[in-house]
Parts: C-alpha cells; structure tokens; sequence
C-alpha cells in the first residue's frame, strides 16, 4: 500500500535510502509530498527525492549528501546545518529556505531558485551555481572559493564577508549587492554587472576585470589591491609592474559619475578633441563633463573615458562629441593650410623676396620620406671634425673618404665647428616638437618644418647662427649630421629658406 500521508512519506523514508529508493523507483509518477514534514538528523545520503514537495520540512543537520534533489520544492524549508555536499538541485525552489551553516560543497544548483534564501555561513566551495536565481540572498561570511556563479542574478544579495577566492562571476548581475569586506581574490568578473554595489573594504587583487560594468553608484571606497587584469587568461596586469599604492585602485577605477568612451583608432588631434569638449560642455552651459581616465594600449588604440552626469543621454553625448570632434579636425585642417600659405608669404615680404608656396609643397611631395626610417649618425660626427674631400681635383670620388660624398671639399675648421653646431640646435628643435605634434600624415610633417623656419625666424640668436653655419655650404650635409625622420622634409624646406634669407 503505498503512503497517504506526508507522515506515511517520512515513515517510509526512516526505513533508510535503500527501501525509499527502491519505493520510488517503482512510482516513478508519483510525487510524494513531504511538506511541514520533520526530519531533523535525517541520514538519507544519494536518496532519490527529485520533484519532491519538501516545501517547509524541517531537516535541519540532515544528511542528504550526493541526493538527487532535481527539481525538488524545497522553499522556506529548515535545513540549516544540514548535508548537501555533492547534491544534484538543478532547477529546485529553495526561495527562502534556511540553509544556514549548511554544506553544499561541490553541491549542484545549476538553475536553482535560491531568491532570498539563507546562506550565511555556509559552505558553497567549488558548488554550482551557474545561471541561478539568488536575488536578496543572505551570503554573509559564506565560503564561495571556487564556486561557479556564471550568469547568475545575485542583485540585492547580501556577500559580505563572504570568501570567493578563485569564483567565477563572470556574466554575474550583481546590481545593488552588498560586497563589503569580501574576498575577491583572483575572482572572474568578466562582463560581471556591478552597478551600484557596494565592494567597501573588498579584496581585489589578481581579480579579471575585462568589461566589467559599474557606475558612479558602485562603492570602491578602501578597496585592497594589488593588481588587477584587464583581460582573461591573466593578460594586461594593471599595474604593468609592482602594485598599486594604496588608495590607488579607487582612483584609478572608480566612476564619480555615468561615462562615456570615446576610441581612437589612428590616433588623436588634442586641439580637435578639446574644442569637440568645451563645445559640449557649453551646449547645455554645463562644466560637469570631465576627463576621467585615458588608457593607451600597446596596439595604439587610445580610450578617453569621460564622465557625464547620471542624467544624461549617454547616446547623445558620445555622438555629439563625434560629430564635432570630426567637424574640429575640417576646421584645423584647412586653418593649417591657410597658415602654411600665410607663413611664407610672411617671410617673404621680410625678406623682399618673393617665394612660391606651390612649389614649396611640390618640392616637398616630390621628397620620399619613410615615416619609419631614423637615420642614425655616430656620436663622434657630432663632435669630430668633418672631413674634407682632398683638394687635388682630378682624384676620383671613389677616393673619398666613406660617408662623405655630400659634403664639400675643403671646409674651414671653423665652417665645421658653426655647422656642427647649427645641426645640433636644429636637431633639438625637431625633438622638442615631436613633443608636441604628431607627424602621421604628409600634412602634419610639414607643419612641423614650418614650425621649425618659424621658431629660427623669430629666435634672431638662432636665426643668426643658420644663416652663419649655411653659408657656403649645401644642405645635403646636414643629412649627416641631423638624426631626424624629418630631415629630407627639412632639408627641403632650408633650401628655400637659403633663397628668401
């Protein structure tokens, strides 16, 4: 005769695993209800209680280790203290049950309803809990050290104190939890959902955090870390070397407000993405917009992330400063040009010469530059003396010492000394505007070298050492002696300088 009662249900399962086990096995269709049932101290280790109703049963310190509990209604039951260890919950209702002190190491709760369950104190370690539903679970000072929470919604959940070291909380909604003071070390929280949780006095080092989200209401404050990773797999360690310095990890990572990032493939325009700014900034007559981190990559690629108000439309913002940063670069691209036109004009009147900018810039197109080559020159050239070519004219070029055939025969010790010299200024001139401005495109190499005339024009000290260390003598030989990837640009700009001087 088969139980009527859930007392009948629990007198059968007194009877010990092997009788209620084989029981079942012949009532497959049978769903036994157990609810209200008192079992507690109950040893039922591997019993088969799939789609059982145990919903408020007392089986507090029971064993129920490596039982098949798939499916099973276990809500508001009383199993603190109780033996889960290895149990198969896939998909069962535990919503606000006491598992309080419980073990459920290696436990499978794949899917499981656990929404405002009990688990402070207990023992989760290297459990299962990917994809289930723990929202305003209580996990205060429970052991979640290698437990698997992949893609599950633990929003409102209270983990303080709780120990994840190694846990995987990658796809993890963690909206508004509380995290303070855990142990997040070595953690994955990849793509993990951290807006507005509180992570005060947490542990993060070694923890991933590649794409991670978290806003201006997510708590870094005292946070403890060493160094995190920006991307899985232990790769793009921030810092690079050593630790952070304490405090340091918050600065660097915590949003005071909502963000925005704005990504430069091919680099950047500083004077475009600051006028792109302040023009956004002044559109709502608005000064909250604020720079709050840049992240340079080694591939070249550079973040600037911006923080916006909570209020704003994120959407908008991030397309008007893209829009008007696209628009800065047309306006200062043709304000280039016009400048460079502008310029020699200008010294051209000076001089009361007149000097052609069209073919200034033919000339130098007509220049083959290789954006990557360095010329490199030996130190001692810079302060040897050059060597002439021997003055008996009719021994051949090939009798010339080796490195020299640009340079003309028979210069005075003192031509050397003043042209030496005036390479040297002229070299430190174009590192000091590398500095400054980029040099990526054909256009930008020419404001450089215009840069350059200018600077000598307006130096009379510098202006008078060219003139004196160029007289009678080409420019090719400042090639040898000016290490620059600017130097055939710059030697082409001189030699139209030597003409309107």
């Amino acid at each position: 005769m088969s139980p009527q009662t859930n007392e009948d249900y629990l007198a059968l399962l007194r009877q010990g695993v092997e009788v209620w086990n084989a029981w079942k096995a012949h009532h497959p269709d049978i769903r036994p209800n157990l609810c209200f049932a008192t079992g507690k101290g109950v040893a039922i280790q591997g019993a088969k209680l799939s789609g059982v109703d145990l919903s408020r049963a007392n089986l507090s310190q029971a064993d129920l280790s490596k039982a098949d509990l798939i499916g099973a209604n276990l809500s508001e039951a009383y199993l603190s203290e109780a033996y889960l260890s290895e149990a198969d919950l896939i998909g069962a209702n535990l919503t606000a049950a006491d598992l309080r002190n419980a073990d459920l190491i290696s436990a499978n709760l794949i899917g499981a309803n656990l929404n405002n369950i009990y688990l402070s104190g207990a023992d989760l370690t290297k459990a299962n809990l990917s994809g289930a539903d723990l929202v305003g679970a209580k996990l205060i000072g429970a052991k979640l050290s290698g437990t698997n929470l992949s893609g599950a919604n633990l929003s409102g959940a209270n983990l303080s104190g709780a120990h994840l070291v190694g846990a995987n909380l990658r796809g993890t909604n963690l909206k508004g939890a509380n995290c303070s003071q855990a142990n997040l070390r070595s953690v994955n929280l990849q793509r993990c959902k951290a807006f507005n949780t509180d992570f005060h006095q947490a542990i993060f080092t070694a923890t991933c955090l590649e794409d991670w989200h978290i806003n201006s209401g997510t708590n870094l404050a005292e946070v403890i870390c060493e160094y995190v990773y920006l991307q899985t797999d232990q790769h793009e360690r921030r810092p690079h070397q050593g630790t952070f310095a304490p405090g340091e990890f918050t600065r660097v990572f915590q949003v005071p407000l909502e963000t925005v990032n704005l990504i430069f493939r091919n680099g950047i325009d500083w004077q475009a993405f600051f006028a792109a700014f302040h023009a956004c900034q002044a559109q709502d007559g608005s000064n909250i917009l604020t720079i709050q981190s840049l992240e340079n990559r080694p591939d070249g690629v550079l973040t600037i992330r911006i923080a916006i108000p909570i209020d704003a439309n994120r959407l908008e913002v991030e397309h008007f400063l893209n829009r008007e940063y696209d628009a800065q670069l047309e306006v200062i691209d043709q304000d280039y040009r016009y400048q460079l036109q502008v310029k020699y004009e200008q010294v051209a009147t000076y001089r009361h010469q007149s000097a052609n900018l069209t073919e200034i810039l033919q000339r130098l197109a007509e220049k083959t530059v290789n954006p990557g080559q360095t010329i490199n020159v030996e130190a001692r050239r810079l302060v040897e003396p050059l060597t002439p070519y021997p003055s008996n004219q009719g021994e051949s070029v090939e009798n010339c010492p080796s490195g020299n055939s640009a340079i003309a025969p028979a210069y005075t010790l003192e031509q050397k000394q003043q042209l030496t010299d005036t390479a040297t200024k002229i070299q430190k001139l174009l590192q000091q505007l590398d500095q400054t401005y980029p040099t990526n495109t054909p256009l930008e190499k020419q404001r450089v070298v215009i840069e350059v005339l200018e600077r000598i024009e307006q130096n009379p000290i510098l202006k008078a050492s060219v003139v004196e260390g160029l007289k009678g003598v080409q420019t090719e030989v400042l090639k040898e002696l000016i290490d620059h990837p600017l130097v055939n640009v710059l030697l082409a700009a001189l030699e139209e300088y030597q003409k309107i001087m």
